[in-house]
């Protein structure tokens, strides 16, 4: 296969597409780098996990069809992708709870640090799928880089709690099924239309878990209100910006690129 019929591998003449999907990339990881941090103000300040999350979520949805509305950008999609879309928001809404849950109960940088295997398990599983071309040496710069941020950050197994390691995990194993799938979907639908799904498919999720177990907790001080603020915004920002540069790099560069992110939340 030459490159041109690889389609994802592109040419000269998008260097400038491809610039503005690295850029995309790194306004992710900046905006949800940020995040793990805002949720453990949140929860200082008095709130929980679930409804940090599920009006985390209700805001990414409002957002989304509001910039779908200004950029008449088309909400009706193939009914592919929507299926896709709305199954990644069950596990979007795993993976929001187990992150955002984990920084409650262990460290931020290990938290962070089990949740960045997920580079790793995307680009191995898309190579398997063959969603996209992966190599040896690709797989060894992703396995280098996450032994580099262990390094980086730190990591210690004193006073490890199982619940948190689980949670965290959790959200690992969710992650990589929602940037394969919808790596998949915005090849059919755009990234502002696949996210809208998946985010209105999660507060479906995440509201009926709020039925069943939940407890409103809205912050009591004003760093809570700053922290809770703080994941919507960052998240938003970050979950569009990400899922709007796959269909420019694909699913497994931006992951690469989005390893980042880590440093940044340590920093």
């Amino acid at each position: 296969m030459t490159q041109s019929e690889a389609g994802p591998t592109t040419p000269t003449p998008s260097l400038r597409l491809q610039a503005l999907g690295i850029a995309l990339v790194v306004l992710s990881t900046i905006a949800i780098a940020i995040v793990p941090t805002f949720a453990k103000l949140a929860y200082d300040g008095g709130s929980n996990t679930l409804t940090v999350i599920t009006a985390r979520s209700i805001f990414t949805v409002v957002l989304a069809w509001l910039a779908m509305v200004i950029l008449r950008h088309p909400i009706q999609i193939a009914r592919k992708p929507m299926l896709i879309s709305l199954g990644t928001g069950v596990f979007y809404a795993i993976h929001l709870y187990g992150f955002l849950g984990a920084v409650a109960f262990i460290p931020v940088n290990t938290a962070i640090l089990i949740f960045f295997i997920h580079p790793i398990l995307v680009g191995i599983v898309s190579g398997w799928l063959g969603d996209e071309p992966i190599s040896a040496r690709m797989i060894g710069a992703l396995t280098a880089a996450f032994l580099g941020l262990g390094l980086a950050i730190g990591f210690t197994f004193d006073n490890l709690n199982f619940s948190g390691i689980l949670l965290a995990s959790s959200a690992t194993i969710a992650g990589v099924f929602v940037i394969i799938g919808n790596g998949r979907a915005v090849k059919q639908a755009g990234g502002l239309a696949v996210v809208f799904y998946m985010m209105l498919s999660a507060v479906l999720v995440l509201a009926l878990l709020f039925v069943i177990f939940g407890d409103l907790a809205l912050p009591k001080t004003a760093m809570g209100w700053i922290g809770f603020s703080g994941v919507a915004i960052g998240s938003t920002i970050g979950t569009l910006t990400f899922f709007c540069a796959v269909p420019i790099l694909g699913a497994v560069r931006a992951t690469m690129i989005s390893n980042i992110e880590p440093l940044l939340g340590i920093i």
